[in-house]
């Protein structure tokens, strides 16, 4: 008799240890993930498009400058070009602080990036360019999807999912049986 409550306690205790450790261990684990460091690409292309759609022809770029970077873009393909378009403000940059635009004569768009974060972005690849070209059959595009794919290094957040909360409730019906089944046994 004696043997079967210690063994029900043993068999508590250690469910009671299982139940913890399988509802703290994936929130330490997070502690213990080895992430490759984040480095900062440099002299990646800026995105070019015309009406929305990514070019490599009809667009051309120079880049000028040495205390502030000017770069100058010209559409040189076909149609009539209408406009321009850039993301600099959806990338966190503000004019006249951080990027100033000069549109010339020749329909060429210049932008002077000022700021230390402004320059990181063109350096970076994050700037997009989008001319509106009317092609005399009403193509021309009025906005351009910026959207970028998540190429962050971050590991997810971690926590304790629906398996952690169903495995804790399996494991504590595992005891309720022992504990149920130890009794009748004892019972009889």
């Amino acid at each position: 008799m004696i043997m079967k409550k210690l063994l029900s306690v043993v068999l508590a205790a250690i469910m009671t240890v299982t139940a913890f450790a399988v509802s703290v261990v994936p929130a330490m684990a997070a502690d213990t993930v080895n992430s490759p460091t984040a480095t900062t690409a440099v002299d990646k292309e800026p995105t070019l498009m015309v009406n929305g759609v990514v070019t490599v022809t009809d667009i051309t770029y120079s880049v000028s400058g040495t205390s502030v970077q000017s770069v100058t873009f010209r559409y040189v393909g076909e149609g009539t070009l209408t406009g321009w378009e850039h993301n600099l403000a959806e990338l966190g940059l503000v004019a006249p602080d951080d990027y100033t635009i000069v549109y010339n004569d020749d329909g060429s768009m210049t932008i002077n990036f000022i700021s230390e974060a402004a320059n990181e972005d063109w350096d970076n690849g994050e700037v997009v360019v989008n001319a509106l070209v009317d092609f005399g059959d009403g193509t021309t595009a009025v906005s351009v999807d910026t959207t970028k794919a998540n190429d962050s290094s971050k590991a997810p957040a971690t926590g304790m999912s629906a398996s952690v909360v169903a495995g804790s409730v399996a494991v504590a019906c595992a005891g309720i049986a022992v504990l149920a089944a130890t009794k009748k046994k004892a019972a009889k």
